[in-house]
């Protein structure tokens, strides 16, 4: 007889794996079923990663409701995951006295101790680099910046530690009712839920609509970015944003955790799931971004991206339980402040299913517990680690000082990285200065090794992204032989 699971998650995002380390808290069976080969491959991959305060939630909407639900859930996730949020606060810049009447607003909906409307001394005093022609700025000491991949991987790691099984390469094509469950049906496999999470993001609504629910198709929005070398962090130390528009909240300047700069977005709609960079979008950031900070150096640029963001004509969350298949919840529409929300979205949706009859009992819970990182260690932690395993000792990635030891572990923890993009999100080679010019030669070689894998097995991003082919193949098997 085929397994049923308690509830069913499709997506592997911020969201899906928010709802699964939610879910994991309960004596439960729990199944994530994931399209691409790792999480965080889509959306949740490629936006600000800002944690944004109350003072930025949307009143009157399901957003703005869940948005400030998920900000009080962030010391347990900090707590129970080893996950590290940089406390940055944030300068929101008026440039005119019009624009000034909204720093009002945000000061009064936040409420939040210490937070003020300064003048342009005093913010310049704050921001070196802010541009002179500042009327007036709303300081907020409580937004914190976080890196969405790491956030994602270390919700997923938690539920993995406590008894969510992962399935990867799984496209879910469509659905099946039953009495007492569900059938989800896979590109791969069929699955059998009491209760299915629809948690797909771009996917979401067609997802909604495949099953014969009623709800509108979203519009897709690109944003683009550039990112700084880490030479630049001392360029600002708080999230900059400008004064937001009914659309978006703007083009913005913001310090990351791993001590870039990130630049953007834009808001551009688009047809079609298309993540390229383009001229006239990056011309459109550097022009916003150049209003906060005038001697932004874009000559400092390692790499750009884009991201999409998909939006009901509502502009807010939709959460609701199919009508065709009452076991099935789709969550549509989650965009900005997606990543901020999850928490929220997560607890909701566990609100949702003990509604429909699911019983949460909870268990007992083990926490996660973070691998070192080599670069932020002390000499003398660096000279222990050494001693314990020589492979401490082996630096790969000279950008971001990343050992052979964390290119194994990654290799080997509770949601192993399966590509070299994986990798990359993980401990952060080819993330650096050289893009991998230094340590893409010979990831492949300790991919080869520790996974035993052949030269035309190894991928960059997921299914069909071979990263060799031809002749090179010949090479990479003689340095294979060697090293």
């Amino acid at each position: 007889m085929e397994k049923v699971f308690d509830v069913i998650i499709i997506g592997g995002g911020i969201v899906g794996c928010a709802v699964a380390w939610y879910l994991s808290h309960f004596d439960l069976e729990v199944l994530l079923l994931e399209r691409e080969s790792d999480v965080c491959c889509g959306v949740s991959k490629a936006n600000t990663g800002i944690i944004h305060s109350q003072s930025y939630w949307t009143p009157y909407t399901l957003k703005g409701e869940l948005h400030l639900r998920s900000l009080a859930l962030f010391p347990q996730v900090e707590a129970e995951l080893s996950l590290h949020f940089l406390k940055t606060g944030a300068l929101t810049v008026a440039f005119t006295r019009e624009e000034a009447a909204f720093l009002r607003i945000l000061k009064e909906r936040g409420a939040i101790p210490g937070a003020e409307i300064i003048g342009p001394m005093e913010s310049n005093e704050i921001e070196p680099s802010l541009s002179p022609r500042v009327f007036a700025c709303y300081y907020d000491p409580e937004t914190r910046v976080v890196s969405p991949f790491a956030m994602t991987l270390a919700l997923a790691e938690f539920a993995a530690l406590n008894g969510v099984s992962f399935v990867f390469d799984e496209e879910v094509m469509e659905f099946e009712g039953g009495d007492k469950f569900i059938k989800v049906l896979g590109r791969n496999d069929c699955y059998l839920g009491r209760r299915v999470v629809n948690c797909t993001g771009l996917s979401a609504t067609k997802l909604a609509q495949k099953s014969h629910d009623a709800v509108p198709s979203h519009r897709l929005f690109r944003g683009q970015y550039f990112v700084l070398d880490r030479e630049c962090d001392s360029l600002v130390r708080h999230v900059l944003y400008p004064v937001p528009t009914v659309e978006s909240k703007g083009i913005l300047v913001s310090p990351t955790p791993e001590g870039n700069i990130l630049v953007g977005p834009n808001f551009e709609p688009v047809d079609e799931e298309d993540t390229a960079t383009t001229f006239q979008g990056l011309k459109e950031v550097e022009e916003g971004a150049r209003r906060l900070v005038p001697s932004l150096p874009l000559e400092q640029t390692i790499t750009t991206f884009s991201g999409l963001r998909p939006t009901l004509p509502e502009r807010d969350f939709r959460i609701f339980f199919s009508s065709s298949f009452p076991g099935l919840l789709h969550l549509c529409g989650i965009e900005s402040p997606g990543i901020t929300a999850s928490l929220g979205i997560a607890e909701y949706v566990g609100e949702k299913l003990k509604d429909s009859g699911i019983t949460l009992w909870e268990k007992r819970v083990s926490p996660r517990t973070a691998f070192p990182v080599f670069r932020n260690c002390s000499f003398e932690e660096r000279e222990r680690l050494i001693v314990e395993n020589p492979d401490w000792g082996k630096i790969i990635c000279r950008c971001e000082e990343v050992t052979l030891a964390e290119v194994k572990h990654a290799f080997f923890g509770p949601i192993p990285a399966s590509t070299l993009d994986g990798l990359k999100r993980r401990v952060r080679v080819m993330a650096g200065r050289c893009q991998g010019g230094f340590c893409g030669m010979y990831l492949p070689i300790i991919m080869m090794q520790e996974l035993h894998r052949g030269v035309k097995e190894i991928l960059k991003s997921g299914r069909g992204s071979f990263y060799f082919l031809g002749k090179i193949e010949d090479v990479v098997q003689d340095n294979a032989q060697t090293c």
